[in-house]
């Protein structure tokens, strides 16, 4: 019977999970379109890592709607800014990348442009979790992002595992991209960039 009353009570909290990680991704896609998506999605992304953040410190009971809308407001201007440099970097990248590989031809080049390419996307990474945990200048929320996906290269790893995971399972299951697709890359991204962050500041503590 208590074995029974687990397996029960393991279904509900799971399903109450999804439930909400479904919300959460509905009041994203809202928020997004609400912006017209390109000056939506940042702020709505944002405003879903911080409400992440305050269930993944046993915060469960926030009211999750004023929460990601008092966020969505605050973040709006600062997270576009930061985005649209973000967006030009990546921009920036890909066409240099494209030059190298088709008009220079330089293999020691397109290697080069490869490593900052990668370091530019793990960087990523770290970039939202970052902007959520503290509060930072605009050029500090990139290098402190950039430092803790060196500084924490296993919680890195298993950041671009999770991702490949979820990318299958998306594939195979494409009606979880619909209905919980970027809650759940979120907060996969946001638990394992808290782990990096509690072991340097553990460091930093002692």
């Amino acid at each position: 019977m208590k074995s029974l009353n687990g397996i029960f009570k393991a279904i509900f909290e799971i399903g109450k999970w999804l439930s909400k990680m479904m919300y959460l991704h509905l009041l994203w896609v809202i928020f997004s379109l609400m912006g017209l998506v390109v000056f939506g999605v940042m702020p709505a992304t944002t405003a879903m890592f911080t409400v992440i953040r305050k269930w993944m410190e046993d915060d469960n009971d926030i009211p999750v709607f004023q929460t990601f809308l008092a966020s969505y407001k605050t973040h709006f201007l600062k997270s576009n800014a930061l985005g649209t440099f973000l967006v030009a970097i990546g921009i920036f990248l890909y066409i240099d990348m494209k030059i190298s590989k088709q008009l220079v031809q330089s293999f020691y080049l397109h290697i080069i442009l490869l490593i900052i390419g990668f370091l530019y996307l793990i960087t990523l990474l770290y970039f939202f979790p970052v902007f959520v945990r503290y509060k930072l200048k605009y050029s500090q929320n990139f290098k402190q992002s950039f430092y803790i996906a060196l500084a924490r290269p296993f919680e890195t790893i298993a950041m671009v595992i999770s991702l490949i995971l979820l990318y299958y399972l998306f594939n195979f299951l494409p009606i979880l991209l619909i209905f919980v697709g970027s809650s759940l890359i979120a907060y996969s991204l946001m638990w394992f960039a808290s782990q990096a962050f509690k072991q340097i500041e553990g460091k930093k503590a002692t």
